[in-house]
């Protein structure tokens, strides 16, 4: 389950970054030094482990009264390339020699 939460938090994590970046006024009803805690409604072994590491980091934060937020992600969108046109070339072109 390790490598597995680690790999799908970090994913979740990125997207949720992304997502807040580019829509601020999401990002604002989040309070300032908020634990968020991101859940998925369709994985509970991901929702226990994540919460688990949540209750152990909140027994030792250095701010008591932290607020914590809960973030269900909904789904992540398919991942797709952002080239844009692509040229398939039979030769070498002279910049890349």
């Amino acid at each position: 389950m390790n490598t597995r939460f680690a790999n799908k938090y970090d994913e979740l994590f990125t997207e949720f970054t992304r997502y807040v970046v580019e829509r601020p006024e999401f990002a604002k009803q989040i309070p300032p030094d908020a634990l968020v805690v991101l859940l998925d409604k369709n994985d509970p072994e991901f929702n226990r482990e994540n919460l688990r590491r949540v209750k152990k980091y909140l027994k030792h934060d250095d701010e008591p009264a932290r607020p914590v937020v809960y973030i269900q992600v909904g789904w992540l969108a398919p991942i797709k390339s952002r080239l844009r046109h692509p040229r398939v070339m039979t030769h070498l072109p002279e910049y890349a020699a």
